[in-house]
């Protein structure tokens, strides 16, 4: 049962993921919901993201990541 101000956590932990980039990254969330007929319905929720990288210097050379194609899921 939905009550006004509720709250929900969400986690999604994908180590082998890689999302490439060099100095800057920047991600925007969508959120949509569903209405009759199967359309979208765009939602106004107040969404949140956070993500920490932990890295001690000096550290071992980073191994080298497949390309987009050995990472393709069949």
């Amino acid at each position: 049962m939905y009550r006004s101000q509720q709250r929900f956590g969400m986690y999604r932990w994908h180590i082998m993921d890689p999302i490439r980039f060099e100095e800057e990254l920047r991600v925007t969330i969508q959120a949509l919901g569903w209405r009759s007929g199967g359309r979208y319905l765009p939602l106004q929720d107040d969404i949140a993201s956070v993500a920490y990288w932990y890295q001690s210097e000096p550290h071992a050379p980073h191994p080298v990541l497949p390309d987009k194609d050995a990472l393709e899921v069949i």
